[in-house]
C-alpha cells in the first residue's frame, strides 16, 4: 500500500498508535495500560487529534516525553 491510499484518517491512528507504544516502552509498561489511562483522560481525542500537525513533528522520544507530561497533569486535574 502506497501513501497515497492510506487516508489522512489511518495516518493520524497509527501516530496515536505510535504514542501509545513509545509511551509504553518509557513507562516500562503494557500499552494496554497507556491506552486506558489516555482513555479514561480522553487525551487521544483531546490531545493528540488535535496537535497531530504539530506532534507528529516530533522525535519518538520527545513525543513519549510529553504524553507522559499531559497524561501526569491532566491526572492531577481529576
Amino acid at each position: 500500500m502506497t501513501r497515497a491510499n492510506i487516508s489522512h484518517t489511518q495516518i493520524v491512528l497509527t501516530f496515536v498508535s505510535t504514542c501509545i507504544e513509545a509511551t509504553a516502552r518509557v513507562l516500562g509498561v503494557p500499552y494496554q495500560e497507556v491506552f486506558s489511562r489516555m482513555k479514561r483522560l480522553n487525551m487521544i481525542e483531546g490531545y493528540i487529534y488535535p496537535n497531530y500537525e504539530t506532534l507528529h513533528t516530533e522525535s519518538r522520544e520527545n513525543v513519549a516525553q510529553d504524553m507522559i507530561e499531559c497524561m501526569n497533569r491532566w491526572e492531577k486535574k481529576k
